[in-house]
């Protein structure tokens, strides 16, 4: 029997309805045979983060009020994070004013992409190329404050530091990377606009809630089908120059190689590659078959410079597999029977071929110099220790 007193809320209803088809439309899109009850539960946990990342990524953001919110992490795990960014996002009205002030850090690098498309997930062909913005480009004050105006055209009588706001641009994607990441200093930035925008209607905000299910699946499709054409198109245990990334989406000024690895259990892939003469950065990361970055708190699933062992000969060597193969430069895969490898080159001189060969993990060191140091249980907790440490030490928000 209904109290006839209760209250109804359809708009719930409705949300709910277009997000009710979402779990099987990426269960088959995964494609993975006869998945476990453990494989349905990681990809519920998924699809329910890209619910999650909607909601602040599309839902709470409004062009005439913008703020950063988070965008990809360990809990929102989607496009393959690099783990030495942090990744943060708001919408901007094309014909609007802002400011972007803050403090610099001590970061490698602060840059924010101009984006075309405002459901991540959703590019398609219409995308344009985006416009990247760095704040080292920027004036700073004694303190390392700086102060930067973001408009179609510059205003008039201002001669302050100032980015051209592209006519296409509906979203800012911040991308800030630190290679020390507990003992770099992240930036700091806020957005306002200084303009007073056309009102945000309710019929926009019921747009973006009745968007949500369409970025949720959107957002994990993407990135099932982004694995599988690397897997395809670039070949397995392999890492070529990367055909696609740099066009949806990817940092213009970085040089991408991608692959797919697909080893047993006692199996590894050995990575070598020399480095460029000159790079603002560099990093390798391990990925799932969704291109979910293998969590890399708990992890060793990527490598920079300062994590990495370099060989006599300036090389970088390193070991992809599930088991621990006893030195500095390896790649935990984790339980994944196949998935991703990227790296990237950032401002490169040149950018080398990396090779790959496949072995058992008993012969990796026949794949090594022979002055490879052993790397202890303990040297490996104490660096996993850092790594859990420094990913929260990061500002996430």
């Amino acid at each position: 029997m209904t109290d006839s007193n209760s209250l109804e809320m359809p708009e719930w209803d409705a949300m709910l309805e277009t997000l009710a088809p979402v779990g099987d439309q990426l269960i088959n899109r995964w494609g993975r045979e006869n998945p476990s009850a453990d494989d349905r539960r990681d990809l519920f946990r998924l699809a329910l983060s890209a619910v999650a990342n909607g909601y602040l990524s599309h839902v709470a953001l409004d062009p005439r009020r913008p703020t950063w919110t988070p965008c990809w992490n360990i809990s929102m795990n989607m496009g393959g994070p690099c783990p030495d960014y942090t990744y943060r996002t708001t919408d901007v009205d094309p014909l609007g004013t802002y400011r972007i002030s803050g403090l610099r850090g001590s970061t490698r690098f602060v840059e924010i992409s101009q984006q075309s498309y405002e459901l991540l997930g959703h590019e398609g062909d219409t995308s344009v190329k985006p416009v990247q913005n760095s704040l080292d480009d920027l004036t700073l004050d004694d303190e390392g404050g700086f102060s930067v105006i973001l408009s179609s055209e510059q205003p008039d009588d201002y001669r302050g530091d100032w980015w051209k706001l592209q006519p296409t641009t509906v979203r800012l994607l911040l991308r800030q990377c630190a290679v020390d990441w507990i003992g770099e200093v992240d930036a700091r930035l806020a957005i306002e606009r200084l303009d007073e925008g056309p009102p945000t209607t309710t019929a926009e905000v019921e747009r973006r809630i009745a968007n949500l299910g369409r970025w949720a699946e959107g957002m994990v499709r993407f990135d099932i089908d982004l694995a599988r054409w690397y897997r395809d198109n670039h070949g397995i245990n392999v890492l070529t120059r990367s055909k696609k990334i740099e066009n949806i989406g990817g940092m213009p000024d970085q040089v991408y190689y991608d692959g797919a690895y697909e080893i047993d259990d006692d199996e590894a892939l050995v990575i070598e590659t020399a480095l460029p003469q000159t790079c603002l950065y560099w990093s390798m990361l391990v990925a799932d078959d969704r291109f979910s970055t293998v969590d890399w708190a708990n992890h060793q699933s990527s490598l920079n410079e300062s994590q990495a062992r370099l060989d006599a000969d300036g090389k970088l060597r390193a070991v992809i597999s599930n088991r621990d193969p006893g030195v500095q430069n390896w790649l935990d895969k984790a339980d994944n029977p196949w998935g991703i490898i990227q790296l990237r080159w950032k401002l490169p001189s040149d950018a080398p071929d990396p090779v790959a060969v496949r072995c058992k993990v008993a012969d990796v060191r026949n794949h090594l110099p022979t002055e490879t140091p052993d790397y202890s249980s303990a040297e490996r907790e104490e660096a996993l220790r850092k790594r859990r440490v420094g990913y929260q030490m990061r500002l996430h928000w």
